[in-house]
Order: C-alpha cells, then structure tokens, then sequence
C-alpha cells in the first residue's frame, strides 16, 4: 500500500507530467514573438528595406538581351539549418524550408539538431545510466550496498516499498534534467560552408524575408544569383 508519503510524491508527479503540455503552448508563444505572423509577398524577397522619396531609386526594365538564368539543384549550394530540438525550433524549420521552397524548389535543405557542449552530452548520457540503473535496483528489489557491507539503507527500503511512485520520480526528473543539458537555444543557418545567420550572436531567429534576402545576397556573392547571366553568354547560345 501506498502511504500518505507516496501519495505526495504522485501528486507532485502528476504535476510535472502536465507540465509537458504548458511547455509546449510556451515554446509555441515563444515562436510567435520570434518568427511573428509574417507572409512572404512576391515583392518582399527581392528588397531589403524601403527608402525615403529622396533614397528612391528607379528599377529599369530588364533587358531584351539579358536572360535570367535558370538555377539547378547543381547550381545551388545546400541549405541546411542547425536548432535546438527541445526548444522546440523542429516548427520553425519546416516553415522556413517552405518559404525557400517557394523561390528555390530544387534547393537542397537539411535540418538537425545543435550538439551541446561537449561535457553537457557526456553528463546526458551518464544521467541516462544512472537513471535506467535506479530502475534496475527498485523494480528487482536488490540491495548493491550490501555488498559494500553497508546494510539495507532506509531509503532503498522505501524505494523497494514504493517502486511504482519512485520509478515514475526517476523518470521525470532523470528527463528534465537531460532536457536541460541538451537545450542550447540554436538556430542557426548556413548556406554551402558559410554560415548566414546565428541566433545564439545575434539573440533572436531571423524573419522570413530576411532570410530570403540573406540567400539571395550569399548566391550573389558567389556568382550563382538569378539574373548573373552576362549579355556575352545569352549570346554564346545563340
């Protein structure tokens, strides 16, 4: 029988199961005010900002004789995206491989997970041990300290006479304590080997235009932006 003790600690642990939930609404008002309500218009992926009357500048006509050239999947250096999955950022990267999608269908994106800290993984995964070991100890009911000459400690007794509630503690706790050793807080964009955007330098996500425009300026740079097709080699094909 469970004593008034163990009841407690079900209680307490039925108020950190329903935790999960109010953290995800959390994660998700959080995208909110990071990412906002943005669409993309066809127009907002091609400007940067706009200027006063004075700083206008007029756009001519493309030329008869300069031909936008069509980017390949071979022309085009992958995408890929690195966050913090128990941030919740998984969301944020399927809308932003949507968004480029729509401008660069044959880009190739990638997401994963940022990797901790080196000894923040190491203490993950020894948490881990130390957590399946408790099971091991309360659901078998053995005694490891007897072998060391130390007895039957009252706290394993308890252990032993509450197993369901103790194993229950063991997990939540073991679990938010590795959630915290691998939140990092990332979200970070590279584009082929250079990197675009950091959020853990700048403090916030970038907005979807301003990804695109970060793109778009990247391509330019290495030659591979829409429109750098010279008139010298629309004429060499013809």
């Amino acid at each position: 029988m469970i004593n008034r003790t163990g009841y407690i600690i079900l209680a307490v642990l039925f108020a950190l199961s329903i935790e999960d939930p109010h953290n995800e609404d959390a994660h998700d008002d959080d995208f909110r005010k990071e990412f906002g309500d943005e669409e993309i218009h066809d127009d907002d992926s091609t400007r940067f900002s706009e200027g006063t009357s004075d700083d206008h500048i007029e756009v001519r006509e493309q030329s008869a004789f300069v031909r936008p050239k069509s980017l390949g999947a071979a022309d085009l250096p992958p995408l890929r995206f690195l966050y913090c999955v128990s941030c919740g950022y998984k969301q944020a990267f399927d809308q932003f491989s949507s968004f480029v999608k729509e401008k660069y269908p044959d880009m190739q994106i990638e997401g994963a997970n940022y990797p901790p800290a080196g000894y923040k993984a190491y203490l993950a995964q020894a948490l881990n041990i130390v957590k399946m070991a408790m099971f091991a100890v309360i659901l078998t009911g053995s005694n490891p300290f007897a072998t060391f000459g130390f007895g039957y400690p009252a706290f394993l007794q308890y252990l032993h006479g509450n197993k369901f509630s103790m194993c229950m503690f063991v997990f939540m706790l073991g679990n938010l304590v590795e959630g915290s050793l691998m939140s990092t807080g990332a979200f970070e964009i590279y584009l082929g080997n250079e990197q675009i955007w950091s959020k853990l330098d700048s403090g916030r996500v970038p907005s979807a235009p301003e990804l695109i425009q970060l793109i778009d300026a990247q391509l330019g740079l290495i030659g591979k932006g829409k429109g750098e097709e010279s008139f010298g080699d629309f004429s060499a094909r013809t």
